[in-house]
């Protein structure tokens, strides 16, 4: 009877502990501005991947704000070193009136040279998140 007593608080202790750890501890509030050659850069998802980890993504606005999202229901990005490269977002402009379906998005020389340059392996931009940031600014020019 006595050991059955000590084994129950134990195992409810070590349940605490492991659903503590299962939160999102390290997960750090993050937005900012995108621009390139001074100009903002509108319908681009910005994505953050960390060394390890789940990657964090946001859109630009029509100013280049941004907010990133580490999962549907938090915001944020965790905190360490991430890789950062966008995407152009094809359906935010796929909504603009004299857009064709299924035509290939109207971009100028800048936005073309921009995704081309920062998009996937090509990226070499590299960013440390140490805490929440509200004023990131990433300026590639």
């Amino acid at each position: 009877m006595f050991r059955s007593s000590i084994r129950t608080p134990a195992l409810a202790l070590c349940v605490c502990l492991f659903l503590a750890g299962c939160g999102n501890s390290g997960i750090v509030s993050v937005s900012g501005t995108l621009t390139y050659k001074g100009q903002p850069v509108t319908n681009a998802i910005v994505h953050f991947v960390p060394e390890k980890g789940r990657p964090s993504m946001g859109e630009t606005d029509q100013n280049g704000n941004f907010t990133l999202l580490y999962d549907p229901q938090t915001k944020g990005a965790q905190i360490g070193k991430h890789k950062v490269f966008i995407m152009h977002n094809a359906a935010a402009d796929a909504g603009k009136p004299g857009t064709v379906p299924g035509a290939a998005p109207k971009m100028s020389a800048d936005q073309r040279e921009l995704f081309s340059k920062y998009s996937g392996d090509r990226s070499k931009v590299e960013v440390t998140i140490e805490k929440s940031m509200s004023d990131l600014k990433l300026t590639w020019d």
